[in-house]
């Protein structure tokens, strides 16, 4: 069996990307305060929501990665 190590760097990529998911979903957060005229407090009372939607955007950023991931290996082989 094949033991593989995890780098900082990857350690990295994936803290950033998760941080990026993270910003967007903030981001809605503002949006959806300003667009409804709702108090600012939900900017801190819905950070779990906020979340609960930036794992659920670094879930599909995953499965993306992992579809390129394949799709480029399928084209390399037929090549």
């Amino acid at each position: 069996m094949k033991d593989t190590t995890i780098t900082a760097t990857m350690k990295k990529r994936e803290l950033v990307i998760f941080l990026l998911c993270f910003a967007a979903a903030y981001t809605l957060n503002v949006i959806g305060i300003i667009k409804n005229d709702a108090p600012a407090r939900e900017l801190v009372t819905q950070l779990h929501l906020v979340l609960l939607i930036a794992f659920i955007l670094y879930g599909a950023v995953i499965i993306l990665r992992v579809l390129y991931y394949l799709i480029s290996r399928l084209w390399i082989r037929k090549k």
